[in-house]
């Protein structure tokens, strides 16, 4: 189960979701692997440049296969399957626990060194702060410090990895604003870090420099912390508490806090939640139905509307696997592999080839990626792990009609219609004069490029 503050998992969309064109052009991603897409001032997108993308890129340099990702707001992790922990972005804070500190752009991934055996990374809302829980159930932590959220009983900041002490048996966690929840494997939920609107669920509004175990709640499965917090237990019941800005707790009711856990009204079988400071997703039965609530200004609760909602509505979609959300703009992926994104689109974080057009209140589907496991929303872009369905059409001038066959099923294409012309200049003949789409054109894959051979002319060639 992903973790990251403010944003979450995907969401599968059913038939209820309208089908969309194909766009004319998409930058090219290969896969399977991580792709990243939307602003990149930083480098959060890892792909060696702090281009803004509209369409999935590649992120660079992962050496292996990736377990799961996190979106932080300008900085992003992976968690490979040898149990390395890998980010890139912005070092502000010393978020890539490299001993360093910076506000600037790492634009690949760097390994983090002291870590091993990590399960689960969690960017933190803030991009402040990265917990990583480790197979044995111990839990890391490293970057800002300033209200205790490394829950080491200090306020002093840490650009390495620290174990956060006294806690055991841990297999999630999620940080928000300058706090944390975790979750144990006896399904308790411990928490640190800033209070100040009842988010540690004590009811209370005393900040605590270490974990203490948030009461009344036992057998809960998945927490999310994003200044308004929530838990979801085995049940089915959806837990919230905090500040309830802009009617994110689904009670009916918006402004003011609530300083203990108390469950979501309306709701059950929920088997995932979503959350940021503003608007929430939850996932529910085996169906894989999403509701939604809190702010939609930019449509990012996915109903039609930019009109907001102080308690759950459901929306049109099914078989959704994994959700994510932040304040702007929401994602889901599907049981089918496809991934679906809506809401705002300023920076191009839709992942459609389009950018800067007015904000989508209903799902449109991300086709440039087949196979779509996870999708981690951040700070204007997404991180999604799936491979590519498209390609960079290669070079066939010269080639003979075999060669070009083999060029184009290697770059995951096919060889379309040969016509034959006369080829006046004598350079291609019996070999490509021409081709369509051109080299370097982008194409989904297993479309087909159609080639010209060249045949002598009338006249004797020199």
């Amino acid at each position: 189960m992903l973790a990251v503050a403010g944003v979450t998992a995907v969401v599968s969309a059913g038939t209820a979701v309208p089908a969309v064109a194909r766009p004319a052009a998409v930058q090219s991603a290969a896969g399977p692997g991580v792709s990243g897409w939307g602003y990149n001032g930083l480098g959060e997108l890892g792909d060696g440049t702090t281009t803004q993308r509209n369409s999935p890129v590649q992120v660079s340099g992962l050496p292996g296969t990736v377990r799961q990702i996190a979106a932080g707001q300008v900085t992003s992790a992976a968690v490979l399957s040898d149990g390395s922990v890998w980010a890139w972005g912005d070092n502000f804070n010393g978020v890539l626990g490299n001993g360093t500190f910076c506000n600037c752009a790492v634009t690949t991934p760097r390994q983090v060194p002291g870590v091993s055996a990590i399960t689960e990374v969690a960017v933190s809302i803030g991009s402040n702060d990265v917990y990583a829980v480790r197979s044995d159930g111990s839990l890391w932590a490293w970057g800002s410090n300033q209200w205790g959220q490394l829950g080491n009983g200090t306020t002093a900041s840490s650009y390495t990895p620290v174990q956060v002490p006294g806690l055991t048996g841990i297999t999630q966690v999620s940080g928000g604003p300058s706090y944390v929840l975790a979750v144990r494997s006896d399904g308790t939920v411990w928490a640190w870090g800033d209070n100040s609107f009842g988010e540690l669920g004590d009811g209370t509004t005393v900040s605590h420099l270490a974990p203490e175990q948030v009461p009344g709640l036992t057998g809960i499965r998945q927490v999310s912390a994003s200044g308004p917090s929530f838990a979801v237990r085995s049940d089915g019941t959806l837990f919230a508490w905090g500040p309830d800005n802009y009617g994110v707790l689904g009670n009916g009711t918006a402004g003011g806090f609530v300083t203990s856990p108390v469950p979501v009204p309306g709701l059950t079988g929920i088997t995932q939640v979503a959350s940021s400071d503003g608007n929430v997703l939850a996932l529910a039965g085996s169906g894989g139905t999403v509701w939604a609530w809190g702010i939609n200004n930019n449509g990012q609760l996915g109903d039609g509307t930019t009109t907001s909602r102080l308690s759950p509505e459901p929306l049109p979609l099914t078989g959704i696997t994994q959700i994510a959300i932040t304040y702007y703009n929401s994602a889901a992926v599907r049981s089918d592999g496809t991934l679906w994104t809506w809401g705002d689109n300023s920076a191009g974080q839709l992942g459609t080839g389009i950018c800067c057009a007015a904000a989508n209140p209903v799902p449109v589907q991300v086709t440039a990626l087949t196979g779509v496991s996870q999708v981690a929303a951040g700070g204007g872009y997404d991180l999604a792990v799936g491979s590519s369905a498209v390609a960079t059409v290669p070079g066939l001038i010269g080639d003979t009609t075999a060669q070009a066959s083999q060029a184009l099923q290697a770059a995951g294409l096919v060889l379309g219609t040969v016509y034959t012309a006369v080829d006046n200049t004598c350079n291609n003949i019996g070999t490509v004069m021409s081709q369509n789409p051109a080299a370097g054109s982008i194409a989904y894959r297993g479309s087909a490029v159609s080639i010209t051979i060249g045949k002598r002319p009338p006249r004797p060639c020199p």
